[in-house]
């Protein structure tokens, strides 16, 4: 599909699966299934306190929960599991067990990955180079370690492969 718009931008929806679909409404926010998605981090990110309320009203595994497009739309594995180990954070641990700090250096991370990788157009070579993101995809190798040659271990979190270090994050 291929759409014109008056000031000579355009829109491209290219989908050689055919997985995907297009809907054209005039106020998508407030139909599902936009209105049923959550937060979105670079744009409406909630405050701390409003933060704090949301992960304590769940006793999910915080990393499920990030994923949960109804509680925070667009952070998908490679993000949560980055802001989780920037954060210094157990991808287990329950959302109503986090403390008002833990949640203030989640919120922190979480802003600056989602802002780092849009500000990068998404170019994972302009990615820092200390981030997780980098080495998360060694599997294959023994014994995958970050660029601090910190030791990442992969278990399953929420349904989702996880890539984290159990010595940074408790």
């Amino acid at each position: 599909m291929h759409l014109g718009l008056d000031d000579g931008g355009e829109i491209v929806f290219h989908d050689a699966r055919r997985l995907g679909r297009v809907r054209l409404r005039h106020d998508p926010r407030a139909e599902p299934p936009i209105s049923l998605l959550g937060f979105d981090a670079l744009h409406d990110l909630p405050p701390l306190g409003r933060l704090a309320e949301l992960f304590g009203a769940r006793a999910a595994p915080v990393k499920a929960v990030l994923l949960d497009q109804s509680f925070s739309a667009g952070v998908g594995n490679w993000i949560a599991d980055e802001v989780l180990y920037q954060a210094r954070i157990d991808p287990r641990r329950r959302t109503n067990t986090l403390t008002r700090a833990e949640i203030a250096r989640l919120r922190a991370r979480l802003r600056s990955v989602v802002g780092t990788a849009v500000r990068v157009g998404a170019d994972s070579d302009r990615f820092p180079p200390k981030w997780l993101f980098h080495t998360r995809w060694s599997k294959r190798v023994q014994s995958p370690v970050t660029v601090r040659g910190e030791r990442i271990r992969y278990l399953t979190v929420g349904g989702r492969t996880t890539a984290w270090v159990a010595e940074v994050q408790r």
